[in-house]
């Protein structure tokens, strides 16, 4: 039973309880105290009273603490400091073997920020507004100061992130992102800095500058959480959002945090990748990142709204060594840990982590775990579905004559030195002064006719009958003949600007290319308004599928795209037009084909109407799929040889795991030698070791079956053996130096080396309690 107060407490809750209310909460985030308490009152019986939701969360907060305390205790028995859990979070990721073939990333993470785990600061209530606006105004903070810890270490520490503050952050941003956060001049950047103007989306992703700049929120106190996630989904570091938006400074402390424990080749998949890129190159972590090779990558998903350049260099599909990986796992724990908003929104600081904490810990264990051999199993067979396209790859090739795979590589940096080379690409976006003149002049002639019209048709009625239209017809010619004289004005200012002598008519040398300059103009404007609805339509579609939109919401997203599909089919006749009147005239597109635009890039090509780059290759849509194809079966083969890579390490984790609790359990409950007192605490502790083994071993099984069934599948060219670990070795060979020393310095011979060691472990405190080995040892080098 837990106690509800520390002194002569009245009401107690059973442990079995506060169990079944913690499972439930972490499986169903949405199951807060309040529902559970009152599903209680309803099985015992008992009117609902609210004063029993905090009683039972008096208790359930002494039972976390306890299962903290003990879960603690029990690390430090084996061994495994506070650093532990983040160097050993995913054993497909960190547990390295020896011998295994190198890759080009030695972990992919993905990083991401969410708003939904915001939480509402406590404030003093104010009675009257203020006195000028009117407006509310906030009052005190009436916040408690709690200080206990949460344990687990999943929260990145406040004081680490705030040395990426914005007063830091300002002078670590590209050029002109700090020029936008303060007017002061700015330190010159080093050498070796990236420059803004080398960020392909420079000019499309402002959100992290548009944080820097933004107010601080004063409803909320923690905005949100920012998280690090392995490419498997475990849990690596959570930051709080501190009453801003997705500032700079935390993906800067995750990223000093990731590279402090993981150090080389890092892959970091972020929706701004390409920004934060230059970011962290501009930032004091510059050199680390570049020392320890790090790499700023975009997720498949938000990388089809960066332009072309930015996925040729930064979207999974284009980049080396990638694999079939998305760096889209936040999506995907978001979508899920939202149910936490109704817990966190008015809980306490020590609460809502709490609560996070311990959802981020059971997902680990339970979810993320039990279904990691699935995820890799399942890459497996994705990889080699992949794999069976090649033989369509290569009668596509023959037949369009394409003799080699070389041709796609050539045609990619093709497109991407194209892409590179249009410095004044920006210039067909911008009306020049020469393009203004002549739409004045057409304007201007436009305006002479309609005013020469009018005054044909006021000549013939002049000798007529009165006719109530007549005063209509006046007002017409004398509003005609105003915009006469304001065309006037703006053309003869435009001849000053541009020194024009003589008046520009049709014959003259400038008129025809600047008409053709105004035609790709408004071929540029109906692009641009086409690409705008084919986003918003994609945006639109997305939140509409999403979990948890409302019903009125998903009619009134349906009902907006209906209207919206309209619009498009509008901005199509105007793109087609605009197209046709170009010389020579840029293909037309139907609905279709926009429809079943995959990337929005699509566009960057048929921004250059000239028609020597409209006749390369890699511009025409059955080469660009080709070529598609053709790297997606490359990053399947790395896939297979990172799944290669990492089952083996599975396999060995595994093994090495169990061998080691096994010892651990063996040695706790082994009572030679000890006094009564360390009989009866470290029998306490065994049974808690043996009780962690088993959480952490229940899916062991399942695990290794799922191997040896894809390990006959066809196509299989991986191993189940185990291996050797890296760390166990060099943990052996410092603790068989150090016996060396101990050993000369008493005059004894060489002590042994104790080969069961799991990584990342100290050596057991009571290593003459060494016994034979049990079931835990008979499993072999091989997995069954």
């Amino acid at each position: 039973m837990i106690p509800c107060a520390p002194d002569r407490p009245t009401v107690a809750v059973k442990v079995r309880v506060l169990e079944v209310y913690r499972v439930a909460h972490v499986h169903c985030p949405q199951l807060a105290i309040q529902s559970f308490v009152k599903s209680l009152c309803d099985l015992h019986g008992v009117p609902y009273r609210p004063y029993l939701c905090q009683q039972f969360s008096i208790a359930y907060d002494l039972y976390l603490n306890l299962r903290r305390w003990t879960d603690e205790h029990v690390m430090q028995a084996l061994g495994r400091d506070s650093k532990w859990r983040l160097k050993h979070a995913c054993p497909a990721c960190t547990y390295k073997l020896e011998g295994e073939d190198a890759l080009i990333f030695d972990m992919l993470t993905c990083f991401d920020g969410n708003d939904s785990l915001k939480r509402v600061l406590r404030r003093d209530k104010v009675a009257m507004g203020d006195s000028e606006t009117g407006e509310p105004v906030l009052g005190k903070s009436s916040e408690r100061v709690d200080n206990r810890d949460v344990g687990d270490r999943y929260f990145s520490l406040r004081e680490r992130v705030e040395k990426w503050a914005k007063d830091r952050v300002a002078d670590r941003l590209p050029m002109q992102a700090a020029g936008k956060v303060r007017a002061l001049s700015r330190p010159m950047l080093p050498s070796n800095a990236v420059q803004e103007e080398d960020n392909p989306c420079a000019n499309r992703w402002k959100n992290m500058i548009n944080d820097v700049t933004s107010k601080m929120w004063g409803i909320f106190d923690e905005t949100g959480i920012f998280l690090a996630l392995c490419c498997h989904g475990f849990v690596l570091v959570i930051a709080d959002m501190i009453r801003s938006g997705e500032l700079a400074k935390y993906p800067l402390a995750v990223v000093e945090e990731l590279l402090d424990a993981f150090g080389m080749n890092l892959g970091v998949g972020y929706d701004v990748g390409c920004h934060f890129g230059a970011t962290v190159a501009n930032s004091s972590l510059g050199d680390e990142a570049r020392e320890k090779n790090l790499k700023c990558l975009v997720g498949s998903f938000h990388g089809h709204a960066h332009n072309r350049l930015c996925q040729l260099r930064f979207l999974a599909m284009y980049v080396e060594g990638m694999g079939l990986e998305d760096l889209e796992g936040c999506e995907r724990f978001f979508s899920r840990s939202n149910g936490l908003a109704k817990s966190c929104r008015y809980a306490s600081r020590f609460h809502r982590q709490q609560e996070i904490s311990t959802y981020a810990k059971h997902f680990d264990s339970f979810e993320t775990y039990a279904n990691l051999s699935k995820f890799l199993c399942s890459n497996y067979q994705q990889a080699l579905t992949i794999l069976k396209t090649e033989g369509a790859l290569q009668t596509w090739m023959q037949h369009e004559g394409v003799d080699s795979v070389d041709r796609f590589h050539e045609w990619l940096t093709e497109e991407r030195s194209y892409l590179e080379g249009l410095k004044d690409a920006a210039k067909t976006n911008e009306e020049t002064l020469e393009m203004e003149y002549v739409q004045k002049l057409v304007n201007l002639s436009a305006s002479q006719y309609r005013v020469a019209a009018a005054e044909a048709r006021h000549a013939r009625g002049a000798d007529g009958t009165y006719t109530p239209g007549v005063s209509k017809e006046d007002r017409a010619r004398r509003r005609a003949q105003e915009k006469v004289e304001k065309d006037l004005e703006r053309v003869e200012e435009l001849e000053e600007a541009l020194d024009v002598v003589e008046r520009w008519t049709t014959e003259s040398a400038k008129w025809g290319a600047t008409v053709e300059e105004i035609k790709r103009r408004k071929y540029a404007v109906a692009l641009d308004a086409l690409e705008l609805l084919i986003v918003e339509r994609i945006f639109e579609l997305t939140k509409m599928n999403q979990s948890q939109t409302g019903y009125k919401m998903r009619k009134h997203i349906a009902k907006a795209l209906q209207a919206r599909s309209k619009a498009v089919r509008a901005a199509i006749d105007r793109y087609n037009e605009a197209a046709g009147a170009l010389n020579p005239p840029m293909p037309s597109i139907t609905w279709e084909q926009v429809v079943e635009y995959a990337f929005l890039a699509d566009f960057d090509i048929l921004r250059d109407t000239r028609a020597e780059v409209q006749s390369k290759p890699w511009t025409r849509p059955p080469y660009r799929l080709a070529m598609d194809r053709y790297f997606k079966i490359l990053r399947a083969c790395e896939e297979i040889k990172r799944l290669n890579v990492e089952i083996p390490r599975v396999v060995t984790w595994i093994r090495d795991e169990n061998r080691f609790l096994h010892k651990m359990e063996r040695i706790l409950s082994d009572g030679e030698g000890k006094s009564d007192v360390e009989k009866e605490t470290d029998g306490y502790m065994a049974v808690q070791v043996r009780l962690y083994r088993q959480r952490r071993g229940r899916f062991d099984a399942g695990h290794l079956k799922r191997f040896h069934e894809l390990a006959r599948m066809p196509g299989f060219t991986g191993s189940l053996r185990c291996g050797v670990a890296v760390e166990r070795r060099d943990l052996q060979e410092r603790l068989r130096e150090l016996r060396t020393e101990l050993a000369g310095e008493d005059g004894e011979d060489e002590m042994d080396v104790d080969d069961e060691l799991a990584p990342g472990m100290v050596e057991p405190r009571d290593p003459q309690a060494q016994g034979s080995n049990d079931e835990g040892d008979e499993a072999g080098d091989q997995a069954v």
